[in-house]
């Protein structure tokens, strides 16, 4: 018997929450491992590099094969690439070679795993959702992610005073089986999108289709421009909580919470109710909303105060990035989506970076200007958003 699309959308969440959840943990592990082991911020920075950038490099081939094969074969193939770069370490581990340069090499293969596997990720609910329930399906991938971020750390905490790292890796492995073996189980019919002379042929037919494509452009600008502002908001909060709220643990970590669990009330509104408002108009109340509780985040002296602005920013987060999502996927044509998505996922990386090289170095002078002049901006761009919105649709 066929499953309908929301018994496919319910095993295809089930699957990516608990590959998801299970590579979160081990990221997490990582890099908590390599910090308690050599206390060296060198050594950490090799660990997050290996995290993030090989994923940079092959986004834009991931978004090519996206296009190109069925997605349901690219997603399940690269997370048994990954789970199986897993296994490679542990069993090093296990075997007494704890070079930190083994982390380094299988870091970097997990990475390219995932940067193959996200455009292909973000494509496929269109194969087996209404176009009218994709805002939901969106919100309901969302949520999960929202619960992941919740949850994960305190499981591979909870993991690595327990057990070795490389029984830890192996919970990968284990989540990896379950998620692809779940997805396995799901039909989804594949529909010849796109045939190509090469690799480089179909980046060059991707760059000018989003170069002539004024919906595609128009969203990868509000997605970077919203990436680059909110930069402060997701790596300097710490900092800002330190100075006006103490630097406890448990402060930092409550704060990180409180973002997480606004992202998740978020994600839940957008999955429960039928939003009315245009896609436009939902990402200008995000944006401002985001803006003002960045800037309050100055003036918030207590705990208290901090938690609920970090709260507020939250569940501003999904109100922007789902729609973003939802329009990709809606206005994009089939045999581009996979590079869209390529495209959005590696802009918004590069983003971070760059705005730390602006926005770090303004904190060392003030830290409350790397709060505000982004805060300021997030307003005009919202009111810009609704200025425009006829022209921008």
């Amino acid at each position: 018997m066929k499953l309908n699309w929301k018994k496919r959308l319910f095993v295809f969440m089930v699957s990516q929450t608990v590959s998801m959840l299970g590579s979160s943990v081990v990221s997490l592990s990582l890099i908590w491992y390599v910090t308690l082991q050599t206390n060296s911020g060198l050594a950490i920075t090799g660990i997050t590099i290996t995290t993030f950038l090989p994923q940079a490099l092959v986004m834009l081939m991931g978004g090519v094969l996206a296009d190109r094969f069925p997605l349901k074969r690219i997603i399940i193939l690269s997370d048994g690439f990954i789970a199986f770069a897993t296994l490679s370490l542990a069993l090093l581990y296990a075997n007494g070679y704890h070079s930190i340069w083994w982390l380094y090499i299988f870091n970097s293969f997990r990475s390219l795993g995932s940067g193959i596997q996200l455009p292909a990720t973000k494509s496929i609910l269109p194969s087996f959702v209404p176009e009218n329930e994709l805002m939901r399906a969106n919100s309901y991938s969302t949520t999960t992610w929202s619960i992941v971020q919740l949850v994960s750390p305190a499981l591979a905490g909870v993991a690595l005073s327990l057990f070795s790292l490389s029984i830890v890796l192996l919970i990968d492995v284990v989540t990896a089986i379950i998620g692809i073996g779940l997805l396995c189980s799901m039909p989804i019919i594949h529909k010849q999108r796109q045939v190509s002379e090469n690799g480089f042929s179909s980046l060059k037919q991707g760059f000018i289709y989003l170069k002539k494509s004024k919906n595609m452009r128009t969203i990868m600008s509000l997605y970077t421009i919203f990436s680059f502002l909110v930069v402060p908001a997701s790596q300097l909060t710490p900092l800002l909580a330190s100075h006006n709220v103490g630097d406890k643990v448990w402060v930092l970590t409550s704060i990180e919470m409180a973002f997480s669990i606004g992202a998740l009330l978020g994600s839940i509104y957008l999955g429960y109710k039928k939003i009315t408002l245009s896609y436009f108009k939902l990402i200008g109340y995000s944006v401002c909303v985001f803006g003002l509780a960045m800037g309050a985040l100055i003036i918030a002296k207590s705990i208290g105060l901090f938690f609920v602005f970090m709260l507020v920013m939250g569940i501003g987060s999904p109100l922007y990035y789902t729609p973003i999502i939802t329009m990709i996927q809606e206005y994009s044509s089939p045999i581009y989506m996979g590079r869209m998505f390529s495209y959005l996922d590696l802009f918004g990386t590069l983003a971070t970076p760059l705005g730390m090289l602006i926005f770090a170095p303004i904190s060392n002078v003030n830290l409350n200007l790397s709060f505000i002049i982004p805060s300021i901006s997030l307003l005009f761009l919202g009111a810009w958003i609704f200025r425009n919105q006829k022209k921008i649709t």
